[in-house]
């Protein structure tokens, strides 16, 4: 097999930089054609549910945006006063007072993605009997570490 010189290698280089140059124009977002159109996901909105076995579940379409795997552990905060809550993963770039106050949130993913949420329906006053309560996604982190869902 005959090896390649530099300048064979550079040329080669600069001629993919070109092509991902012309995908990347031709994306949707840039093309003429589709001005005035929006994105339509394929999934429906991601979201939390609180069911009335004062568990949460996690849609498919969170748990692809989330990138969750079951067994997975993560923290989570509640704003009453929004009546958000937020995910949280240990990556979040966090305070080492903050990290403390979130070791004490961890909640684990089981295999049906489900989380227990007894002491966080009871602190809420979220009941059973007018279960289920669903959160959908509001905003998140750019890096993957945080994301917002609100009760709708």
């Amino acid at each position: 097999m005959k090896s390649k010189n530099a300048v064979e290698m550079i040329k080669e280089k600069e001629k993919e930089r070109q092509q991902q140059q012309q995908r990347e124009e031709s994306a949707p977002a840039n093309n003429p054609i589709l001005e005035g159109f929006e994105i339509v996901a394929s999934d429906s909105v991601p979201s939390i549910t609180l069911d009335n076995q004062r568990r949460f579940y996690l849609s498919k379409s969170a748990r692809r945006l989330m990138d969750v795997e079951p067994y997975e552990k993560i923290s989570l905060a509640y704003n009453p006063k929004m009546k958000a809550l937020a995910l949280v993963r240990p990556s979040a770039g966090i305070s080492s007072k903050e990290a403390a106050e979130y070791a004490t949130s961890i909640y684990s993913i089981d295999r049906r993605f489900y989380m227990s949420a007894r002491h966080f329906a009871d602190k809420y006053g979220y009941t059973p009997s007018k279960a289920p309560y669903s959160f959908v996604y509001e905003r998140g982190a750019s890096d993957g570490s945080v994301f917002i869902f609100r009760l709708v």
